[in-house]
């Protein structure tokens, strides 16, 4: 289980083997810093079968971007996915070997924000810090990122 704060992993971790019977295994992943995506796919070394994307960041302050200097919201539920993803597809055709269908999945989660984007969809002018992304706002930056995930 990725996650950015190992208490609750830990604590979700409990829960599911509490429900199931299986124990999920902590992974260290921040996806508001790209490099620290990259390390966290680096030590994954199994293979994967299902990869679901579900985290999620909403309505933070407008000043916050990630480390990298995008606009946290799109950061954290765009790119962040679409690196982790994209690292770890190695490790998705060895689970595709797996499979009893020759398949992985994945499976990336939004909400119905995404139906509130604007018409012209994601404007690439406020992913980074600047009057128009000032100007537009978190819950549109938000929308776009629900859209663009």
């Amino acid at each position: 289980m990725g996650s950015r704060s190992k208490e609750r992993a830990e604590a979700a971790i409990s829960e599911l083997k509490e429900e199931t019977g299986k124990e999920a295994i902590f992974l260290q992943l921040d996806l508001a810093d790209l490099d620290a995506v990259s390390r966290a796919a680096d030590e994954f070394n199994s293979k994967l079968e299902v990869l679901f994307n579900s985290a999620g960041l909403g309505f933070p302050p407008i000043d916050q971007l990630t480390t990298d200097r995008y606009d946290v919201q799109f950061g954290t539920n765009v790119l962040g996915h679409a690196h982790f993803t994209l690292c770890l597809i190695p490790e998705l055709l060895e689970g595709a070997k797996a499979s009893p269908d020759g398949k992985a999945r994945v499976i990336h989660t939004s909400s119905s924000g995404a139906y509130m984007v604007e018409s012209d969809g994601i404007q690439y002018n406020t992913l980074r810090g600047g009057p128009a992304r000032r100007k537009l706002g978190s819950q549109a930056l938000y929308f776009q990122s629900k859209y663009g995930s």
